[in-house]
């Protein structure tokens, strides 16, 4: 069997190019040919994406698209006669853009109407979670495979502390304001010595500057805002946290609670998009709007032992179900069937 890939886009980090070459990986172990190429390419990802021009399946091959952009270039790949693929990994809805960048709210619209699109175009519809499959009809799935390894093994000790932790690109429906603020609150409500790193690229470096001056007028000296790090880098920045927290108001699958649970960091998260069935039973999911009733659940998990060791315990099982084995079964369920 031979498999192409198909991006919108390929760069060094992003989690759609690392679930291809995931993927690809799995089909030199299958001894599946194939190539992966790209309609955009980023130089620091060298000679493992070709460009999109380069895509020359034979007959009886498969194309993979990964879907995850508003991507008109792609729309040739439609007309090919070979069998298609679409493996949703989501967009965003631009409502969360218009307010702060009308382009980038344009893209995330055209890209969504575009989806209904390209699923009608090919013959098997998947979604990387039951969340996105369900977007475009499908009860399809084939989730992220998970490698833990860049961040090494699991902590053995409790930091300490009250550092809360996120990890995602600054962007408004990310919500990292309302972490500024629910920092600020425990600061000023009991937890004095309360602390929030942010890890991520802006989506603008005005809209970084914005969060730093919301961070320097609520919670000064509390709010760390990182970027660009090495997986060690990163590795300890989650050994360092007390708490991982997630209130962002979408997520198609949501990556970063993965390693938390690798970690052994207890999770507390918002439960929308593909949250919940990403986290299962192994974070606590924080239905209600009202920040200070958040407040009162990370100070619940920074105060009890017990609830802390069992939620490191789901984690651990939790992370089970997204390895290179599970995945690599859909995968090739969906791809054969």
């Amino acid at each position: 069997m031979r498999i192409h890939q198909v991006l919108s886009g390929a760069g060094p980090f992003d989690a759609v190019s690392n679930q291809a070459r995931a993927f690809r990986s799995l089909f030199d172990e299958w001894g599946w040919g194939g190539s992966d190429v790209a309609a955009g390419i980023d130089p620091r990802v060298g000679s493992t994406f070709k460009p999109l021009g380069s895509l020359a399946p034979s007959a009886g091959d498969t194309l993979l698209i990964h879907y995850s952009a508003y991507a008109p270039k792609l729309r040739a790949v439609l007309d090919r006669p070979e069998r298609k693929v679409l493996l949703s990994h989501n967009v965003t809805p631009a409502r969360w853009f218009w307010e702060y960048e009308p382009r980038i709210a344009i893209q995330c619209a055209l890209g969504r109407q575009q989806m209904g699109e390209y699923a009608a175009r090919c013959e098997v519809v998947a979604g990387v979670s039951a969340y996105n499959a369900a977007e475009l009809g499908s009860d399809r799935v084939v989730p992220i495979l998970f490698d833990p390894a860049g961040l090494g093994a699991p902590r053995m000790a409790e930091p300490g502390g009250a550092g809360l932790l996120f990890v995602g690109r600054l962007t408004p429906h990310k919500r990292q304001d309302e972490l500024i603020r629910l920092v600020a609150h425990l600061r000023g409500n009991g937890v004095p010595d309360a602390t929030l790193t942010l890890v991520g690229e802006p989506m603008k470096p005005w809209y970084l500057e914005e969060l730093r001056g919301l961070a320097d007028a609520l919670a000064p000296g509390a709010v760390r805002f990182l970027a660009g790090l090495s997986a060690e880098e990163l590795a300890t920045e989650y050994r360092a946290a007390a708490l991982f927290v997630c209130l962002s108001e979408h997520e198609g699958f949501c990556i970063p609670l993965l390693e938390a649970f690798h970690v052994g960091v207890p999770v507390i998260a918002r439960p929308v998009g593909g949250i919940p069935e990403v986290a299962g039973e192994a974070a606590l999911l924080a239905g209600d709007r009202d920040l200070a009733v958040v407040a009162e659940l990370c100070r619940v998990a920074l105060e009890e032992p017990a609830l802390r060791a069992t939620l490191r315990e789901r984690g651990v099982a939790r992370v089970a179900h997204f390895a290179r084995g599970p995945v690599a079964s859909q995968l090739r369920a969906l791809l054969e069937g």
